[in-house]
């Protein structure tokens, strides 16, 4: 319910998070706390990979990160103007628009669900370049290889816990929000009465990994955006 206090356990604290903002504007209290610091991997080969886009049929994108491992490398040639790009969620379809991209996907929820319109659409003769984090789900990549479909993998980026901290007289959390599977192993080591907290989870494949952990999830936003997120917690809250 409005005015309670709600974690948002995010890669990285932003200036102004539009989660926050959201939720603030219906009445609750948010607090960002970054949990993750990212290592760009593979750096020179990727550039290679860019450097060449005749080899490719396109481009895969599950993250704003991975997007973000070629934006920092520069413009890449025009050729990949005219190449498929596929992506998964708002925020990863919006980093590949200011690329330059028209992307597909976007409402994909997962990437299995990417998957599945990708093999809908007709085969490329080259193959497509997903580029992912160290820690990526494998139902994308295993769907496409198991159809035949031809595909590159390559890992830009890894993602490595970091312990937030809770600033000083900061009030217990009613809700934690995950953004990611990874913030959990940041964020349990924080003094918090987990059993006594609701958790929420930004989509269904966080939500299955936190399962996995044992974590139990009380809502799941139906799309990433942070209007699904506080439709999800309203939800979860009138059901309670």
């Amino acid at each position: 319910m409005a005015g309670e206090v709600v974690y948002l356990f995010r890669a990285e604290a932003a200036s102004s998070d539009p989660f926050a903002t959201r939720l603030q504007a219906a009445g609750y209290h948010p607090l960002v706390l970054p949990v993750l610091s990212v290592v760009w991997r593979n750096t020179a080969h990727l550039q290679a990979a860019l450097a060449h886009p005749e080899v490719y049929g396109g481009l895969i994108f599950t993250s704003p990160r991975a997007v973000e491992a070629v934006r920092r490398l520069g413009t890449p040639p025009a050729a990949w103007r005219w190449r498929r790009v596929y992506v998964v969620g708002p925020r990863t379809a919006a980093a590949a628009r200011a690329m330059g991209w028209t992307p597909q996907g976007e409402e994909a929820g997962s990437g299995l669900a990417l998957a599945r319109l990708i093999l809908q659409e007709p085969w490329p003769s080259r193959p497509l370049l997903f580029l992912c984090g160290e820690r990526r789900r494998s139902e994308l990549p295993e769907q496409l290889r198991t159809a035949g479909f031809p595909l590159e993998e390559l890992v830009v980026y890894e993602t490595r816990p970091a312990t937030p901290v809770l600033p000083a007289g900061a009030s217990a959390p009613d809700w934690v929000v995950f953004f990611s599977p990874s913030g959990w192993e940041a964020a349990r080591s924080l003094p918090i009465k987990w059993k006594q907290v609701r958790v929420a989870a930004i989509g269904p494949t966080t939500a299955a990994a936190l399962q996995e952990k044992g974590v139990a999830v009380m809502a799941v936003a139906r799309t990433p955006t942070p209007e699904g997120l506080l439709a999800a917690i309203q939800e979860a809250t009138s059901l309670s």
